[in-house]
């Protein structure tokens, strides 16, 4: 069969069948007809928001207070190849089994699950958790490094509610993510303690560049919905309060989510999860000076 490849007749040949295989196998699919991105997101008629962030900025135990309310429902990182609402999961046991995996497939049919699921939960509310970090995989064909991508716009132009949760101490962020990975737990209940991770050093122009690419990316997301009446946006330092020995949401935090999801104000105030937070790790990271510099250099900005 090689042989047969290297024969510059047999080659010639198939140079020439190429337009035929091409029309009969490689043609480009028309999907005009179908609805687009903003069609599925209009559909929702507002019952789905959308949250944004990066990755350790708080949104596990954000969307835990919303899921504590009657009339909401949190579908969880929906771009996560486990969670329970994965969509990667459904659409191997959907779309898959009729079409092959294309790069336009995997951009469009996320809208139409997202719509789907919003459809199945009768009058409730939905929250999608997106994690920046992974909207690369449903951007379509090949698409330029940078900090904007077309669900931004889609968002926007389909005028669906959006939550963009930040956090300020970027650093501390890499930091906590940095210890979850060697513990290999993300949260808990009970805290978590120090000694089960090895000392290990930090890379700071690793910490430099993130932060770089975040801050870009907020900006970007600001820009996008600038004045938005359906636009929130919420720092992770900001969602809490102590009280004496406890630690309570923000007070204004219920009321801003019941205006944005259009629910009464029935939140639970008290947290459910604690974060497995890098703070208080300092004796097991090796180069805990330099990090605590540069810290301090981001936190005055």
């Amino acid at each position: 069969m090689v042989r047969l490849l290297h024969n510059p007749a047999v080659r010639e040949r198939l140079r020439r069948m190429r337009p035929l295989y091409n029309a009969v196998f490689r043609r480009k699919r028309n999907y005009d007809h179908l609805p687009t991105p903003v069609d599925w997101l209009s559909s929702m008629q507002g019952r789905g928001v959308f949250l944004l962030c990066y990755g350790r900025s708080g949104s596990t135990v954000f969307a835990d207070f919303l899921a504590a309310h009657p009339g909401i429902v949190t579908f969880g990182e929906v771009l996560g190849e486990e969670s329970y609402y994965s969509y990667f999961q459904w659409l191997s046991r959907g779309p898959l089994w009729l079409w092959p995996l294309r790069p336009t497939l995997m951009e469009r049919e996320f809208y139409r699950f997202c719509a789907r699921l919003i459809q199945r939960q009768g009058g409730l509310r939905g929250l999608f958790d997106i994690k920046i970090e992974s909207l690369h995989l449903i951007e379509g064909n090949w698409r330029m490094p940078g900090p904007d991508f077309r669900l931004f716009h889609h968002l926007r132009d389909a005028g669906v509610p959006v939550i963009l949760l930040t956090r300020r101490d970027l650093v501390a962020r890499y930091v906590s993510g940095q210890v979850a990975e060697r513990r290999g737990a993300y949260h808990s209940y009970h805290g978590a303690s120090g000694d089960s991770v090895a000392p290990f050093e930090i890379d700071i122009n690793a910490i430099r560049a993130q932060v770089a690419q975040i801050d870009a990316t907020y900006d970007t997301i600001r820009r996008i919905f600038a004045s938005r009446e359906n636009f929130v946006e919420l720092a992770y330092e900001d969602l809490f309060v102590a009280e004496g020995d406890c630690t309570r949401f923000a007070p204004d935090l219920p009321a801003r989510m019941a205006a944005l999801f259009g629910v009464e104000n029935s939140f639970c105030t008290t947290p459910r999860l604690q974060k497995v937070s890098g703070e208080g790790y300092g004796r097991v990271i090796t180069n805990r000076e330099a990090v605590e510099a540069y810290r301090a250099e981001v936190l005055s900005r």
